[in-house]
């Protein structure tokens, strides 16, 4: 559906961060926007993509580089009058700082079940630097973070800091939901690909049609925690045989090296 500016944009600056763009491409078949920054201080913004899809994004930090970009393709494939959006945040954060976009799914087709489903992902460091990079999209079934082709790797990263926190969570809307979490001091890196969420079920770290990149690592001391409730049953990697379970919460604390290979989780 072709809808003159159909992204409404609502952003506030402090200090001295700098725009490189804003555009709004309301004479081409998608509407766009994409923001750049780079400097000290506060940005944040809030889209909607007309019914379709909203996303809020932040980012404070003492120095820092950043681009939020947004779509609405217009498209309304099939005619189920839900257009396809995307919404993504690269952002890159040095002395301290942090970071979080959020993502609502807020139409659907009937057909495929409610709308609702949300992503979120959130990086804090008082000092050192961190990383947050997360791309998701939507449509008129589900909502798909889907990072392969564009950042495979590395989507949360803190350096050198004395404390940091970090999160990545998927909701679906109708009672299934998945999170990674960890808090600690050092270093740590959260790959995570892929997600999904429908109002069936949630994918952390997994989906997408691509390969399963969803591992964490960390030096330093700290916690992590990994846990997810479904209305019929709840699974993941890092306990292949667990059978029967409709939640879980898997706690660990280290001090030194840490790792998870793979901690995808399903939920539905």
């Amino acid at each position: 559906m072709k809808k003159l500016f159909g992204i409404a944009l609502v952003v506030a600056v402090v200090t001295s961060l700098a725009f490189g763009s804003i555009a709004f491409a309301a004479d081409e078949p998608d509407d766009v926007v994409t923001i750049t920054w780079d400097g000290g201080g506060d940005v944040w913004g809030s889209v909607t993509a007309g019914n379709d899809a909203s996303a809020t994004f932040y980012s404070g930090s003492n120095s820092q580089v950043g681009e939020f970009h947004a779509v609405d393709s217009n498209n309304n494939p099939y005619g189920y009058g839900v257009d396809s959006c995307t919404f993504s945040l690269d952002i890159s954060l040095s002395g301290g700082g942090m970071a979080s976009l959020l993502v609502d799914r807020t139409d659907a087709k009937t057909s495929y079940g409610a709308a609702g489903q949300q992503s979120y992902t959130y990086v804090f460091t008082p000092d050192g630097s961190a990383t947050l990079q997360n791309s998701s999209s939507t449509n008129y079934a589900s909502m798909k973070d889907c990072n392969y082709g564009w950042n495979a790797n590395d989507h949360i990263t803190v350096s050198g800091s004395t404390y940091y926190e970090l999160q990545r969570y998927v909701d679906s809307g109708a009672g299934n939901y998945a999170e990674i979490n960890a808090f600690g001091g050092g270093d740590a890196d959260l790959d995570c690909m892929s997600s999904e969420a429908s109002a069936g079920q949630v994918r952390l770290g997994w989906g997408c049609g691509c390969y399963t990149n969803a591992d964490f690592t960390a030096n330093g001391t700290g916690t992590m925690e990994l846990y997810a409730y479904g209305n019929n049953s709840a699974t993941t990697a890092m306990a292949p045989g667990m059978t029967g379970a409709t939640s879980f919460d898997f706690i660990a604390s280290w001090a030194g090296a840490f790792s998870i290979p793979d901690y995808s989780t399903t939920a539905n």
